[in-house]
């Protein structure tokens, strides 16, 4: 009889654990975290298709745990993997097309982002990544399995409390509308912008209608900077600030850094507009550019020594393929603003993390500790 009661109570004990696990991770912040757009968010979305835009390759994830490439393009984790650890929801945010991702891991968050994405459907296009239209579809998929398995009430309350992220617009300027004539023949920058903005618009709309209330956008990065930028469209001589007569000093394109503050002036102005069109949901602009400025203007007080220069190789051109186990990375990962020409490095991105869940994040989730 005592044996028995101690099977029953430890029944008890192992079935109330799974059951109130994915919702109790949380004092006032998310209860899971859904993330969509680029290489910033994505886990591994783009592993299993064929495009050139891939990382499940060494040298990526040299410092993530177990020293393995995951698909995410970085040396360590992305600011998905960090705020849900930080939201005590779990360790890492898991990419939807990962074989391990089971139907519980979904209701306490993943990723749906595709590296090399954006806002335009050409960007994804061209390299033949998930547009937002996919990525978007594979929520609908997921919203599908969590109310077969635990309900309509349970999936619903998990969407409606849970952080949705969007990143994008980064591969729309620099590999579309900077790269390829015939986008610069048809749209003016600002007419850019806007489609961008109208379409990213439509995005919101769907998540939105698809329950989503809590919301947190992006904005671009001071694109210029980027080492990838500073090696293809490297700024004038005459209006470069190199004074040191060192010819392969990198500096950053002013031009393009004074497009990538326009483009985020229009997004916080859709952003109130989004709040007043759908009064339930809360939005909140994410300020990638003045964060990552302060990196690369005043590293000291970061920690880092190199800033226009990724660790990936040269440091000039490495991502993607080109960023591979021949490459001689850079000794110090830590003290690199970048990992590869484009995306940031472990320590640039738990920096922004930590701006991100200080700032923004907490109008969102005031009581989040």
């Amino acid at each position: 009889m005592e044996n028995n009661f101690h099977l029953s109570l430890l029944s008890f004990l192992f079935l109330l654990s799974t059951t109130i696990t994915p919702g109790a991770a949380t004092k006032g912040g998310p209860s899971a975290i859904y993330a969509f757009g680029d290489s910033m968010l994505d886990s591994g979305n783009n592993n299993k298709i064929l495009t050139l835009c891939r990382s499940h390759h060494k040298p990526y994830g040299i410092d993530f745990p177990g020293q393995s490439p995951t698909g995410r393009f970085s040396n360590g984790k992305l600011p998905g993997d960090m705020l849900v650890s930080a939201y005590s929801i779990k360790d890492l945010l898991p990419a939807y097309a990962d074989s391990l991702v089971g139907v519980a891991d979904l209701l306490t968050g993943v990723s749906f982002a595709s590296a090399c994405s954006g806002f335009d459907d050409l960007t994804a296009a061209q390299v033949g990544v998930l547009n937002l239209d996919k990525q978007f579809k594979n929520f609908e998929k997921a919203f599908v399995k969590m109310e077969e398995k635990f309900g309509l009430k349970k999936a619903t309350a998990a969407v409606e409390r849970a952080l949705f992220m969007i990143s994008g617009g980064s591969s729309d300027m620099l590999d579309n509308y900077y790269l390829l004539p015939p986008t610069r023949a048809k749209y003016s920058l600002p007419a850019y912008h806007d489609m961008l903005l109208n379409n990213l618009d439509t995005f919101v709309k769907k998540l939105y209608k698809a329950g989503a209330r809590n919301l947190a956008i992006i904005g671009l990065p001071p694109v210029g900077c980027l080492p990838m930028d500073t090696t293809v469209f490297p700024p004038p001589s005459q209006n470069s600030t190199n004074l040191t007569g060192d010819l392969f000093r990198r500096e950053c394109n002013a031009k393009h850094n004074a497009d990538a503050k326009e483009y985020n002036a229009k997004l916080q102005i859709r952003v109130k507009r989004m709040m007043v069109a759908m009064p339930t949901l809360k939005v909140v602009y994410m300020d990638l550019f003045t964060p990552m400025m302060e990196m690369i203007e005043k590293p000291n007080q970061f920690g880092f020594k190199t800033t226009l220069r990724a660790c990936c190789g040269s440091g000039s051109k490495e991502m993607g393929p080109l960023c591979n186990f021949a490459s001689i990375s850079c000794h110090v990962h830590s003290e690199y603003v970048f990992w590869d020409s484009v995306n940031p490095s472990e320590a640039a991105y738990k920096a922004l993390t930590n701006n991100f869940r200080a700032r923004p994040l907490r109008r969102l989730f005031p009581s989040s500790v």
